[in-house]
């Protein structure tokens, strides 16, 4: 796989194979797929050959299908820069090899999954608990602890 001098993967055409595909429930995902991938942004050179601009893509709760095309830049550098960003100002998104952790924005789904369910305005807790049960859990690493 290919990254950048900061650690970020790089997606193009060698690799391509390495990174979530697209138009997958992320629920069907296999739990190694997801733990290496979930809230890890990514820049897709591929996006570039169609579009003329440097992807940056992320797999999270955002989409349902597949990577979320967070932004566009025109220039390499201009990506990277914006994926340190990101990291760095997110609570949810890491680096590939940062621990991987279940978690998932739900704050825009509160409002969408009382209205569907008919039900009382969930806590953030709840609906992460019924819509994201297929995210595998956190490895615990540490003394006792197994993996």
């Amino acid at each position: 796989m290919d990254f950048t001098t900061c650690r970020i993967p790089v997606r193009c055409r060698d690799n391509k194979d390495e990174f979530p595909c697209e138009e997958k429930l992320n629920e069907f995902r296999n739990k190694a797929e997801l733990k290496r991938w979930w809230n890890v942004p990514f820049i897709d050179e591929l996006c570039y050959e169609e579009t003329g601009a440097i992807g940056v893509y992320v797999l999270d709760s955002f989409s349902w299908d597949g990577p979320r095309q967070i932004s566009t830049h025109e220039s390499f550098d201009e990506a990277v820069n914006a994926v340190n960003f990101y990291i760095t100002h997110s609570q949810l998104w890491r680096r590939i090899d940062e621990p991987y952790c279940p978690l998932a924005k739900v704050d825009h789904l509160i409002d969408h999954y009382a209205s569907l369910t008919g039900c009382k305005k969930p806590s953030p807790n709840e609906v992460f608990e019924n819509l994201f049960y297929w995210l595998p859990a956190a490895e615990v690493t540490g003394e006792g602890a197994s993996t």
